[in-house]
């Protein structure tokens, strides 16, 4: 019977310990530009840019509350496509040892979702914006 190959394991290992390239692909994807984000903006503008709210409802006054959760520091889906890429070619050709350095970086780097709080008054206009860190 033939003894298994250390160099093989410390390689399983290493593999298993963390995906660099599955954990940039799940991060955030930019939703659109948060400078529309302003008082007095209108909210089909706000909508049209960062698409429809994670959560509203109608005030009693004819306003809204809309609530998105977003990352002020996503990165587009081409940015993700390349970096996820680079990750993948980098693990290949150094036999995942890349992950040691990728994979804390992609910790460091993760999500940072904000709450954004938006009240808009009966004239569909931006009147207060609350910004919260859950």
């Amino acid at each position: 019977m033939r003894k298994p190959n250390v160099f093989v394991a410390i390689l399983l290992v290493m593999s298993l310990s963390g995906c660099s390239v599955l954990m940039v692909a799940s991060r955030d994807t930019k939703r659109g530009d948060l400078t529309v984000i302003q008082l007095g903006a209108q909210r089909s503008t706000v909508i049209n840019e960062l698409g429809q709210p994670d959560n509203f409802f109608t005030r009693e006054d004819g306003g809204y509350d809309d609530r998105y959760k977003l990352d002020p520091d996503a990165h587009s889906g081409i940015a993700k496509f390349f970096t996820g890429f680079f990750y993948f070619a980098a693990d290949f050709f150094t036999l995942c040892l890349t992950e040691l350095i990728f994979t804390p970086v992609e910790i460091a780097f993760k999500d940072k979702l904000v709450i954004f709080h938006l009240t808009y008054g009966a004239d569909q206009k931006l009147a207060t914006i609350e910004k919260i860190k859950p």
